[in-house]
C-alpha cells in the first residue's frame, strides 16, 4: 500500500491520467506499471513499501484503473503507453527504471520500444508479446464469457489463474475472500481483457534497446512459462529469470523477487 503519497494528474490526449508519487532517494526514479486488475496501489503488494523506502517511485494508473477513466472508444496499447509516458515525463527528471507486472509488463515493454528516451532499464514480470495462440484465445473467450454471465464465477476463475494451487491452499478463507473480492469484473477490467484479446506488441518489442530483464513463473496458469520464454526471445539481448510460483509473484515470492529486481537495477 501507499502510506505517504502525493496523488497527481496529467492530461494525455484529453484524458486525466492519475498517478502517485511516493518516496525519495538518489538515482533515477522507478516507475511501477500495474496489471489488468486496475489497482495501482495494491498490485505490487509489499514491494511498493520496499521501493518507496529508498527510491522516488511513480505509480501511474492507465485507463481501466481506478485512477484514470476509460476513453469513449476502445483501448489501444499505444494509448496506455502514452498515458504511462505522460506520467513519467511529469513526475521524473530523466530516464527512469520501469517495472511492469502482467499487462503492465506489456505496456512497459511497448514503452521501452516506443519511447527509448524515457526508459533506462526495464523489468518485465509475467508479460507476453501477443495473445494470438489457440490456448490464449480459449482462455480469453472463457474469461470474457464469464464476465457477462456470472461475476462470481469470473472472480473465482481469475483467482484460480492468478495464483498457484499451492498458494491458494495455503491461504485462509478470509484471505481468499479478500483477494477474490478485488477480482470482480469491473468495466475497466473487462475493457483491458478485450484489449489483451487483440494485443500484439511485436513492432515495439523489436525496438527495445535498454537493458531488459524478463521474469517468468514456472507455475503461472495465466501466462504459462513458455510464453514468458518467447517474450524473452523476442527482446534482443534481454536477461531471463524464472521463479517457482504462480502469476502473482509479488504475493507468492516477494523476497526472492525483490532481490532479483534490485540486483538488476543496481
Amino acid at each position: 500500500m501507499l502510506s505517504i503519497t502525493t496523488q497527481r494528474s496529467v492530461d494525455v490526449a484529453g484524458i486525466p491520467v492519475g498517478y502517485h508519487v511516493a518516496g525519495e532517494g538518489p538515482g533515477p526514479e522507478l516507475v511501477l506499471v500495474h496489471g489488468g486488475t486496475g489497482h495501482p496501489e495494491t498490485s505490487f503488494a509489499s514491494l511498493l513499501e520496499h521501493f518507496t523506502g529508498h527510491r522516488r517511485t511513480i505509480v501511474p494508473g492507465y485507463s481501466g484503473s481506478n485512477l484514470t477513466p476509460l476513453p469513449p472508444h476502445e483501448l489501444t496499447v499505444d494509448m496506455l503507453v502514452d498515458q504511462v509516458a505522460g506520467a513519467l515525463e511529469a513526475g521524473a527528471e530523466g530516464p527512469a527504471d520501469v517495472f511492469g507486472i502482467s499487462t503492465g509488463a506489456v505496456v512497459a515493454a511497448a514503452l521501452a520500444g516506443k519511447r527509448p528516451d524515457l526508459v533506462r532499464r526495464a523489468v518485465l514480470l509475467g508479460g507476453f508479446e501477443h495473445f494470438r495462440q489457440p490456448w490464449q484465445r480459449l482462455l480469453m473467450r472463457t474469461w470474457l464469457s464469464l464476465a457477462k454471465l456470472d461475476g462470481n464465477a469470473f472472480a473465482e476463475f481469475t483467482l484460480l489463474h492468478v495464483v498457484s494451487d499451492t498458494f491458494i491452499d495455503s491461504m485462509s478463507p478470509g484471505e481468499r475472500l479478500r483477494l477474490r473480492s478485488g477480482l470482480m469484473p469491473s468495466e475497466g477490467l473487462v475493457a483491458l481483457l478485450e484489449l489483451i484479446n487483440r494485443l500484439d506488441i511485436s513492432e515495439h518489442v523489436r525496438n527495445i534497446r535498454c537493458p531488459t530483464l524478463v521474469i517468468g513463473m514456472r507455475q503461472d496458469q495465466l501466462v504459462p512459462v513458455r510464453y514468458a520464454r518467447e517474450f524473452r526471445d523476442a527482446i534482443g539481448g534481454s536477461e531471463y529469470v524464472e521463479l517457482d510460483c504462480g502469476h502473482a509473484a509479488a504475493m507468492e515470492r516477494p523476497a526472492e523477487l525483490l532481490k532479483i529486481i534490485e540486483e538488476f537495477l543496481a
